[in-house]
């Protein structure tokens, strides 16, 4: 891979984690009751809260990864993902078999939300995502390329 091209793609990779990040920040505060200024507000739902939290937390430490050029960051990055996309279904499931209040919001985010982290996860796992993070299969699995 040319190094424009890898560093196009740690760019999208980055940008996309930080904005994850605060979408499911800004998504845990508002199922925590707090109204954004603009005033929209979401019902209160603690546990998507928690939830949301955590992705947020595991965004900005895949984040800081990213930018520090961490050996562990494919792998924050990764889980992260994993995890954001586990969470997310979660909640999918939850609300439609009735265990919170909903909203027109709360639904296109949440398919917004799980596309996004499917097709963040996806590029990740390709070998362009793994180059651009200094990932490749042969380091991997324990051998040195």
């Amino acid at each position: 891979m040319t190094t424009d091209r890898r560093a196009a793609v740690l760019a999208l990779i980055r940008t996309l984690i930080v904005l994850e990040a605060v979408v499911f920040l800004i998504a845990a505060l508002l199922h925590l009751g707090v109204p954004l200024p603009v005033g929209f507000a979401e019902p209160v739902i603690i546990p998507a809260a928690i939830v949301e939290g955590i992705i947020a937390l595991f965004f900005a430490v895949s984040a800081y990864a990213l930018f520090t050029h961490q050996t562990w960051a494919w792998l924050a990055a990764t889980f992260a993902h994993a995890f954001a996309i586990a969470g997310i279904l979660l909640g999918v499931t939850a609300l439609a078999l009735g265990a919170g209040p909903t909203s027109d919001a709360n639904y296109i985010y949440h398919r917004v939300m799980v596309v996004v982290a499917v097709a963040a996860l996806v590029l990740l796992l390709t070998p362009i995502g793994r180059t651009a993070l200094g990932r490749s299969i042969g380091r991997d699995m324990g051998r040195h390329n």
